[in-house]
């Protein structure tokens, strides 16, 4: 299961987007990102001049099966 191949550090990246902190990511952090990106956790789409992060639900899910709140309001 590729959900099982997802770093700690990948999933704090993840709580990161969740909580809407995307736009203050580092170089190292934006490419871990990237990679979450490409695994289907994240999608960017520019508003502005920033972009804007979203979780997928895959990301959602996985989240939700570790035990991270996604009470959404």
């Amino acid at each position: 299961m590729a959900d099982a191949l997802i770093t700690d550090e990948e999933i704090s990246i993840l709580c990161d987007v969740l909580e809407g902190q995307g736009a203050n990511f580092s170089a190292s952090k934006k490419n871990v990102l990237d990679q979450l990106i490409v695994k289907g956790f994240v999608t960017a789409s520019d508003q502005g001049l920033s972009a804007n992060y979203k979780l997928t639900s895959k990301a959602q899910q996985l989240l939700a099966e570790r035990g991270v709140g996604l009470s959404g309001g």
